[in-house]
């Protein structure tokens, strides 16, 4: 029986996983996304992988109508048409929460270099200045104020480093209240409110934790940004969409907010001459915050395998439109 074939689109996050995928399909691999290049590609494959920045829009899931399966080769789902492939009934998989540790733990990485003015400091001591340490400010995070948005599986991961490690005030903007997140905030000591105003106005650090949708795209902007205490700083580790880039340049021109710590852009990678990459006040890491090596690994295999689940006949374990499987369950395990 002829191994199912699979599209590749760049490199996975690491090489086992790529391995575990060579060893279940025949894989066709290419480093070229543009579109015309894909929908030729996509013709005599049963399932595609790819990550960022390559996209698969409707014309590449329209170049092969037997296609059964579509992956990103991470968390993240913006990349992919998946209102049409879910309409063609073509399951989308991801590998979300596993990245909730690494990027948590950047995002808090963010806040203490900010506070320490790590980057500043470098600066002077490799230009001789040791004096910088009587001129730059430090500051402590115990007893600050940290105000997250969205409070999925990172957010919560990092307010437990904020409440544990730091002894931080923290709070958490959700859409709607739920079980779940009550009962989670209740445990972790964190107060939520449905109110995004309450954040940007009284937090000392706001960190961006949720996905981009169309209700998310361009959320924070100059009208929220406003609102911040001109001591405060924002901490984005989401997408680089969710915020207004220009608005946020602004504003920290203007002095209306302290200074920001970014791992994402729109679009990325971010042009060379983007005016945020020449602020003193900001911090910079080129879309780093889930890609370590540990959790590299375990992102390209349970990729690899959840596909190899569904080109095999089996369900797959996360999957982005469960609904697609309701009306595939007779040829699923």
């Amino acid at each position: 029986m002829a191994r199912p074939k699979v599209l590749q689109i760049l490199s996975m996050y690491h090489s086992e996983g790529e391995r575990v995928l060579a060893e279940g399909a025949e894989v066709v691999w290419t480093d070229r996304y543009d579109i015309p290049h894909l929908c030729e590609l996509a013709r005599n494959v049963d399932g595609i992988v790819l990550r960022a920045p390559a996209r698969i829009t409707r014309e590449v899931i329209e170049a092969n109508p037997r296609l059964k399966v579509i992956s990103g080769a991470g968390v993240g789902l913006d990349n992919i048409d998946v209102a049409y492939a879910t309409a063609c009934g073509i399951p989308v998989l991801h590998a979300p929460s596993v990245n909730k540790v690494s990027t948590a733990e950047h995002a808090v990485t963010l806040m203490m270099a900010l506070a320490k003015s790590v980057v500043r400091l470098h600066g002077e001591m490799s230009r001789g200045n040791f004096s910088a340490r009587s001129a730059v400010p430090t500051y402590e995070l115990k007893g600050k104020k940290a105000g997250l948005i969205g409070f999925g599986s990172i957010a919560r991961e990092t307010a437990k480093r904020l409440k544990y490690g730091f002894e931080m005030e923290v709070s958490a903007w959700v859409r709607r209240t739920d079980e779940d997140k009550l009962g989670c905030a209740r445990e972790l000591g964190v107060a939520l409110t449905t109110r995004l105003e309450d954040i940007f106005e009284s937090a000392d650090y706001v960190s961006v934790h949720i996905p981009l949708t169309a209700h998310t795209r361009q959320l924070i902007g100059r009208p929220l940004l406003a609102r911040m205490k001109p001591s405060a700083y924002l901490i984005n580790t989401a997408r680089g969409a969710v915020v207004n880039q220009d608005d946020l340049y602004a504003a920290l021109q203007e002095g209306l907010l302290a200074g920001a710590g970014l791992d994402v852009f729109d679009p990325e990678p971010p042009a060379a001459e983007l005016p945020l990459l020449s602020l003193p006040n900001v911090i910079v890491t080129p879309h780093v915050g889930g890609t370590t090596v540990e959790c590299n690994l375990i992102t390209s295999t349970t990729v690899a395998r959840n596909v190899l689940r569904v080109l095999g006949g089996e369900a797959p374990a996360y999957v982005g439109d469960p609904e697609v499987l309701e009306g595939r369950k007779g040829g699923l395990d």
